[in-house]
């Protein structure tokens, strides 16, 4: 891990985008390993669908190709996962340097229960998991519009931002990454080679 975070700060920042979107945040180091969440605990959905091993797998592969994206765009990528659910990333830069990132998700994006559960069980079936209970977790989780979600990715990119800018993540100075972005930005106008 290249960055260091304050994870008291962190815990309150997430609570608050929480309280106001009622959506689970995350934040994941550059190595997408889970530094923070709130709520702590992922959906019953993702816990039914995380039973199984294939599965399990396809959450963090998506997750990670996600995050690919994110980074390229340096903005805000919402997607929908393998099990059908819509998610949203944001990479954290410090200078050009990704030190994590900011995924909100679990989200059930359609017009009706019926409409999702359709795409959902299609989506799942060949998932070794009570269909049944999937179907009830499924039809827990509130509609929430794609005007919404645009929104929640905007604050989420507000959030990322405000993270840095308050100092909530700082570099440690002696990794690599940031030694080698530190030495381009001090001799960008040079002629530069790999080694």
């Amino acid at each position: 891990m290249i960055s260091t975070y304050n994870l008291t700060k962190l815990n309150s920042l997430l609570k608050d985008f929480f309280t106001l979107t009622q959506i689970r945040i995350t934040v994941f180091d550059e190595t997408f390993q889970e530094l923070a969440a709130y709520p702590a605990d992922i959906s019953s959905f993702c816990r039914i669908i995380r039973t199984d091993k294939t599965a399990e797998v396809k959450c963090r592969q998506c997750d990670e190709q996600a995050c690919e994206i994110a980074s390229r765009r340096r903005s805000p990528y919402i997607y929908r996962c393998h099990a059908g659910l819509t998610e949203c990333i944001a990479p954290l830069y410090l200078g050009n340097i990704v030190i994590g990132y900011l995924l909100f998700g679990q989200v059930f994006s359609y017009k009706t229960h019926q409409e999702g559960w359709a795409i959902i069980g299609e989506l799942c079936h060949s998932y070794q998991v009570d269909h049944a209970k999937l179907k009830e977790a499924c039809l827990e989780r509130p509609i929430i519009l794609e005007d919404y979600i645009t929104s929640a990715s905007n604050i989420l990119m507000a959030v990322a931002s405000y993270l840095c800018m308050e100092r909530m993540a700082i570099i440690r100075h002696k990794e690599l990454p940031v030694q080698i972005d530190e030495y381009i930005l001090e001799h960008y106008t040079e002629n530069i080679s790999v080694t």
